[in-house]
């Protein structure tokens, strides 16, 4: 990556005699001082290669390396000129420009010329040129050259792995259980035919007391034999979060493709939408283009991550010892991702529910519960569900959901460093447990470091570093997972859900005169009806 540019420096009056005089040693002072201080490469500084004095304007052109970049050089510069300059000759610096700048990237980058500061975008001998803007003095001393550069650099990363962040490393793996499997259909097919759910729109369903039986016991045991035990309490998060929030976690950079978002009308007299309540009224239809007018602007994304709100609400506050850890958990209410196509069951939805465990504390002590909490789940899988499963070390979803790439030197594995862990389960109905695709994440657990902490400006009142971490757990894949090892017959269950089964009585499932659809649907039903019964 290199720079070049002009910078022009505009002082109050024309530069003096003696200051023109002066200039190459001025500048000389500049490239072997100023503009490689704090630099080990020289190459990689900035250096003066050519100026020139024009009345009241200095002209310096500039090329630069990585260390020092060109919008850094241009303000060292200033500093250094109003600091010798200005006492003696009583000279002020009225303002700064970069122009004519450019950054040349090595190899072919794909980059929109809406971004700030583009002008435009040039292919040349192997190179990407991506020529700048105008730049003013105001927009030099912000960090927007620096999250430019943060972006290309990014993309360099991509492009070089051929644009995929994908790591994923097996950790753990349980024993081979289920040899023949006993359960070989796709229990979400067997669902929506016996009616235990109905879909509602595209990813969404409704879903029945018998279905809901399910997500509850899944849930009864992860929080009464894993989180609670481990001191976790019971909060309830937002579930809309403002664009602010996003923006700060990453997901409106990273994942803007799959988050829902929500509007506001754009008044609450009721008078304002007379026009199109007598439209609906007389076609009984509803034109979403017609429907755009009436309110504003996105202001609000829906629940996403879930875990979002924890973060908002300790930004700006500041902790100490007898705080911490902080641990909560939430499963009050739905998340939504927008998929485009491959919508399957239950399996992947937009609209979905999960437990969603936060904790917050300094390092070892994340690490600690981090640790405490796999041992839970270890349990959960094995002794509770019996699941054949397996862990792995993956791109941390803060990362890929961000658009961030790993460098490659931050993918060995570590699991007391940042990153996360993926619960996987096999799907028989799928195909080979040796397949990859055969296998469905059901959840994860996540350090994230200060990713969070950083950008909410949470603190510790002694300025030690503080962790946050989180895990969530998607209750309908750890039911389709246990269905899909287990089958809907309980003598097939382990012992724990067959108690669950004895001591909470199964609801009477939905019929009517035609529901579930099909006579093969309700011969099904009345056939595991019976199962639960007995």
């Amino acid at each position: 990556m290199r720079f070049k540019g002009i910078v022009i420096i505009e002082f109050n009056r024309e530069l003096p005699k003696e200051v023109i005089e002066r200039l190459a040693e001025i500048i000389e002072e500049l490239n072997n001082k100023v503009l490689v201080k704090g630099v080990r490469n020289v190459e990689e500084a900035s250096k003066i290669i050519n100026y020139k004095a024009i009345e009241n304007k200095l002209q310096l052109e500039i090329e630069a390396g990585r260390q020092v970049r060109i919008h850094n050089a241009a303000l060292r510069v200033k500093n250094h000129l109003a600091r010798t300059l200005g006492p003696k000759y009583r000279l002020g610096i009225r303002n700064i420009l970069l122009v004519n700048a450019r950054i040349e990237l090595e190899g072919e980058y794909k980059v929109s010329l809406k971004l700030p500061f583009v002008k435009n975008l040039e292919f040349k001998n192997g190179l990407t040129i991506v020529y700048l803007d105008t730049i003013s003095e105001s927009e030099l001393k912000k960090p927007y050259i620096d999250r430019l550069l943060k972006l290309l650099r990014e993309k360099e990363v991509r492009a070089k792995w051929g644009g995929k962040a994908e790591h994923w490393e097996l950790i753990k793996e349980s024993k081979i259980k289920l040899t023949p499997p006993p359960y070989t259909e796709d229990p979400n097919k067997v669902l929506e035919e016996i009616g235990f759910i109905k879909r509602f729109a595209i990813g969404q369903w409704f879903y029945t007391p018998a279905f809901t039986y399910f997500i509850n016991m899944a849930k009864h045991f992860l929080l009464e034999e894993v989180v609670k035990p481990l001191g976790f309490v019971e909060a309830i998060f937002p579930k809309m979060y403002p664009l602010e929030v996003g923006l700060k976690t990453g997901h409106l950079k990273g994942t803007i493709n799959a988050m829902v978002f929500a509007s506001l009308p754009i008044s609450y007299d009721i008078s304002v939408y007379e026009e199109l309540i007598d439209y609906m009224y007389v076609t009984d239809s509803i034109p979403p283009e017609e429907l755009q007018k009436y309110v504003k602007p996105p202001s609000y994304f829906l629940c996403f991550a879930q875990c979002e709100p924890f973060y908002q609400f300790f930004s700006r506050e500041v902790l100490e010892d007898k705080n911490l850890p902080i641990k909560m958990y939430d499963h009050s209410g739905p998340s939504f991702r927008w998929e485009a196509g491959g919508l399957h069951g239950v399996e992947r939805v937009i609209e979905f529910h999960r437990v969603e465990i936060v904790w917050l504390g300094k390092p070892q002590q994340v690490i600690e519960i981090r640790n405490k909490l796999l041992e839970g789940y270890e349990y959960l899988m094995d002794k509770v569900f019996d699941l054949e499963w397996r862990w792995a070390w993956v791109t941390p979803w803060y990362y890929e959901q961000a658009g961030i790439v790993e460098k490659e030197e931050e993918r060995k594995l570590d699991i007391n460093r940042p990153g996360t862990i993926d619960f996987e389960a096999w799907l028989p109905y799928r195909g080979p447990r040796e397949e990859r695709k055969n296998w469905l994440e059901i959840g994860n657990i996540s350090i994230h470091g200060t990713k969070f902490t950083e950008p909410f400006k949470i603190k510790h009142n002694k300025g030690e570093t503080l962790w946050t971490a989180c895990s969530g757990f998607g209750t309908e894949r750890w039911v389709i997972s246990f269905l899909a090892q287990h089958g809907f017959d309980p003598e097939n269950w382990p012992e724990k859900p067959r108690k669950y089964l004895e001591e909470h009585p199964f609801p009477e499932p939905v019929r009517g005169v035609t529901y579930p659809k099909t006579a093969k649907g309700r011969e099904l039903l009345e056939k595991i009806i019976g199962f639960y019964k007995k």
